[in-house]
């Protein structure tokens, strides 16, 4: 009996010795795996943003006051300093607030007559610290290919002097589809990081910067989107408070 006993104990040693580690891997193998990550994300070579156009006007509004200096908050446009291109018809248009502001936010879209408002819509308050992105997919409008735009992000401080608005906003352009296509696969529609590096190596800013706004809002790794936002803002002379 005794000896049975024995006998089914090192029966079950063996299993356990050769199984585990097909089940759930070695600790060895779970440390060298965690440590090759680790280097990856150490070693991730940053995207180049290449501007499409290098001689358009300038076409960044910052942040700041117009008139009187005002106490509030920073608002930064997440845009160079040039007219910033697109591939898609109802792009998304992000900003940064540094602090969260009950005052009036207003968003607005004009073309290049600038005659009236493509689209004009006010935020619902309060609005939070951070990026804010305004999708035009999500108010049905439709950029026309090869037409300029400007969009602003305006904080009322005082609804009876304009003066001390605090203004930002850039201008957008979509290049034509035919043009797309040949930058990168038409039927490429996924946000991942691969598509953000082709899409700042296409010049395509907008499409760039909104699909890092994406990752880090959804994707697990968002350290790592996050340095990759603040290494492409920077390229474009956008810094953003730490």
């Amino acid at each position: 009996m005794l000896n049975t006993k024995l006998i089914l104990l090192c029966a079950l040693a063996i299993i356990c010795t050769t199984a585990l580690p097909t089940l759930i891997g070695s600790p060895l193998t779970f440390m060298k795996s965690h440590a090759e990550t680790l280097v990856d994300a150490a070693d991730l070579p940053m995207p180049l943003y290449k501007p499409r156009k290098q001689d358009s006007p300038r076409a960044r509004i910052g942040g700041q006051t117009r008139g009187a200096e005002t106490a509030g908050p920073a608002l930064i446009a997440l845009v160079p300093d040039h007219v910033g291109f697109t591939i898609k018809n109802d792009p998304s248009l992000c900003w940064y607030l540094s602090q969260q502001t009950s005052k009036p936010v207003m968003f607005t879209l004009v073309d290049s007559r600038g005659i009236r408002p493509i689209l004009e819509q006010s935020l619902p308050t309060p609005v939070r610290a951070g990026i804010h992105c305004m999708r035009l997919r999500d108010y049905g409008v439709d950029l026309k290919e090869q037409e300029p735009y400007r969009w602003f992000v305006t904080l009322i401080l005082n609804p009876n002097t304009p003066s001390q608005d605090i203004v930002a906003g850039g201008t957008i352009e979509r290049i034509p589809f035919d043009e797309a296509c040949t930058l990168m696969p038409c039927s490429w529609v996924t946000c991942e990081r691969d598509a953000v590096y082709r899409y700042a190596d296409s010049g395509l800013w907008y499409d760039a910067v909104s699909c890092l706004v994406e990752l880090i809002e959804h994707d697990q790794d968002k350290d790592t989107f996050h340095k990759i936002l603040d290494h492409l803002l920077k390229q474009s002379g956008v810094h953003l408070p730490s």
